[in-house]
């Protein structure tokens, strides 16, 4: 590691003059102008503070990426906090360590950045003091600020954050409306940058030389940002904060961080999968030693039943959540490689229509009929993990009233993981998802489930943003138009062509809990107008194109009996050693290769949209001289998504890493592979 401080000096004479220039970056007096590499040189910011104001520029390979751009905030009863800066010091620093997560898509993250950091100070007025970091790695860009503690800014309240991207081209843009009911939970849309209003982010931008994809990292008692269109030419976005109920962004007091700006930059859409550009921006957890109780692991359950309009929430004649139900999955999962079982539906405060009123659940009461305490023997004495439910219905004060109470009944069961429910297009009533105040209670949710050895997966709450990383126990989310969707929605489920749009964009993110494996496409008794718009070969595939670290089985057990594709399920892994995005395209395609983290096999998932194609797929992530039996599940000769979804061929055949495998993807299809070591 090198570190390297810039002493700013005066020139003599009002001329830009070039005080110091180092490897990667260069200053001048009074434009006081910053210039920093990344390490292996192909991306480049450069930095201007005047009086202006402050303006940062990003490029990639000698192109620009994003034009000069505003940096500063608008603070309530206060002047914006935005020009008549000095910079008063700025440091370099070199970075480069490699480290190892909990579980995850890789084993071992490299971690390697060049950093900047210019410490600021208002030369009139309330001589308010800021403070930015730069960090570049060969993937892209990553900025903060930091309200360093002072007299001026001890609680104050933040009214606009003035961050600009001034995108360099009308790019290809994939993105979802923010503002909306349903969250995150929309099909993806595809325009000109200059159609973008206001969308959530990962947005994820292409043309024909790069991809650029912009997010945040380490979001913690802020509000998310959503990119709002700004200017004239329709290529300059604005971090656009969730304001809470009064119109406020963000309430704080320094000393104080905001989350990281995220830019993700890559010659193609694909290898920004392969990014780790948000995690390593992510504090490390402060572990003395690996929790035995954060595993990661396949599970199935009582929900996908009620979509689909055979069972219910609601206890009575069509309840779904009872003990002898429950049982019958924690057979069949103690059968089969199957972790845990979920129950939705076990506690009380579900009867009726639950969505329409204020939430009367309760968190460590089981509802008649259900019997949760010799459930949970049952399944321990099975070797079977039972996975709770918190539904909260948006009604956060009446959730976080139980919430220790609801936890500590968890840890008495022995129960070590919990999905959580926010349906509602409010919370409170009148608090939006995605403020901080969902952050902040989020937050609360995560250090609560820890304490109680309780792992979390999320679903209608705030976007991932790498805090996986920091608390472990935070497994994964939702956020995304899930499986739902194609069993009770009214506006008949998703496209063909979605699960190939989400890896590129809420794949970006984090851990998505899409939940995959539906085997049975004949549910239209109950739900004439939905179907499951892939064929079986391609819900194998989702195994490994949509990552998660607990990966459900989501079907009935009734329709994984006899099925020999169900040994694919049975087989993968959730946890991984290396995983790799081979060729895609957004949309179109998608080949993910995956190592499991507890053998030499590899895996291997190709997905397509509504039309057919032939994928040719270089076997050259295997080890060199070594033999592997590929068992591969693929559409037959006539599967079609619409016609014949379930047709499916099961085949083996002996393979090396100088191989090529030619699979041909039908209509709305794919393929999955186990690649055995020999």
């Amino acid at each position: 590691m090198r570190k390297q401080t810039l002493w700013l000096k005066r020139a003599t004479k009002m001329i830009a003059y070039v005080l110091v220039c180092l490897p990667y970056f260069v200053v001048t007096a009074f434009a006081q102008d910053f210039y920093l590499e990344s390490p292996d040189k192909q991306v480049s910011t450069r930095v201007d503070v005047s009086s202006d104001g402050i303006y940062y520029q990003l490029s990639y390979k000698n192109k620009s990426v994003i034009n000069p751009s505003r940096l500063g905030f608008r603070i309530k009863d206060q002047p914006a906090l935005a020009g008549g800066f000095m910079v008063t010091d700025a440091q370099s620093s070199e970075y480069q360590q490699s480290w190892q997560p909990l579980w995850g898509e890789q084993q071992e993250i490299n971690n390697q950045y060049n950093q900047l950091v210019l410490y600021l100070t208002e030369t009139q007025g309330l001589k308010r003091q800021l403070t930015i970091y730069f960090r570049l790695f060969d993937d892209g860009l990553g900025f903060r600020y930091e309200f360093p503690r002072q007299d001026n800014l001890t609680e104050f309240a933040i009214t606009e954050e003035l961050t600009e991207f001034a995108m360099a081209d009308n790019f290809q843009s994939w993105w979802i409306p923010a503002y909306r009911d349903q969250r995150y939970e929309y099909q993806y849309l595809k325009s000109a940058l200059s159609s973008v209003d206001v969308a959530h982010t990962p947005l994820l931008m292409e043309n024909d030389e790069l991809a650029v994809a912009i997010h945040e990292a380490a979001l913690i008692d802020y509000a998310s940002m959503t990119l709002r269109m700004i200017t004239d030419n329709h290529k300059t976005l604005v971090a656009d904060l969730v304001p809470w109920a009064d119109g406020t962004k963000v309430y704080t007091q320094a000393p104080m961080k905001t989350p990281w700006r995220t830019i993700q930059i890559a010659d193609k859409a694909v290898e920004l999968i392969n990014s780790n550009l948000i995690l390593n921006l992510n504090e490390p957890a402060e572990l003395t030693a690996k929790p035995d109780w954060i595993k990661p692991g396949k599970y199935m359950g009582i929900w996908w039943e009620m979509h689909i309009g055979e069972k219910s929430w609601s206890p009575g004649k069509s309840q779904g959540a009872t003990t002898k139900r429950a049982m019958e999955y924690i057979d069949f999962a103690a059968q089969h490689d199957i972790d845990g079982v979920l129950v939705e539906g076990w506690n009380r405060g579900w009867e009726g229509e639950w969505w329409q009123r204020k939430p009367t659940f309760i968190f460590d009461q089981p509802v008649a009929g259900f019997d949760i305490k010799a459930v949970s023997d049952y399944a321990k004495a099975k070797g079977v993990e039972i996975i709770g439910h918190h539904e909260t219905a948006a009604g956060i004060q009446h959730y976080e009233a139980q919430m220790d109470d609801a936890f500590a009944y968890y840890q008495k069961l022995g129960i070590h993981s919990v999905k959580m429910g926010y349906v509602g297009t409010r919370l409170d009533g009148n608090e939006w998802h995605h403020g901080q105040f969902m952050v902040r209670h989020f937050q609360k949710v995560v250090e609560t489930a820890a304490k109680y050895q309780v792992m979390v997966n999320a679903h209608e709450t705030i976007k991932d943003t790498g805090l996986r990383r920091t608390y472990p126990n935070l497994m994964t989310r939702e956020c995304v138009r899930g499986m739902e969707y194609n069993g009770g929605s009214p506006d008949r489920g998703n496209l063909p062509n979605h699960t190939v749009i989400i890896p590129f964009t809420r794949g970006l993110a984090g851990p998505t809990d899409f939940t995959p494996g539906i085997f049975n496409f004949d549910y239209q008794k109950n739900r004439p107008n939905n179907r499951v718009p892939t064929t079986l070969a391609k819900q194998l595939a989702l195994y490994v194109t949509l990552y998660s670290p607990l990966q459900m089985a989501a079907d009935l057990p009734e329709n994984y009996m006899n099925q020999p594709a169900f040994q694919f399920i049975d087989d993968v892994p959730a946890d991984w050693a290396k995983s790799i995005a081979l060729d895609g395209a957004v949309g179109e395609y998608l080949v993910v290769a995956r190592q499991d983290k507890s053998s030499d096999d590899w895996y291997l998932g190709a997905i397509s949209n509504e039309k057919q194609r032939d994928v040719n797929v270089e076997l050259n992530f295997l080890p060199k001289g070594k033999t592997f039996k590929a068992v591969i599940y693929r559409d037959a000769k006539k599967t079609h998504w619409k016609t014949n979804p379930e047709a499916i061929e099961i085949i083996t055949q002996r393979v090396q890493s100088d191989d090529l495998l030619k699979l041909t993807l039908k209509p709305g299809g794919g393929a999955a592979i186990r690649f055995v070591a020999l």
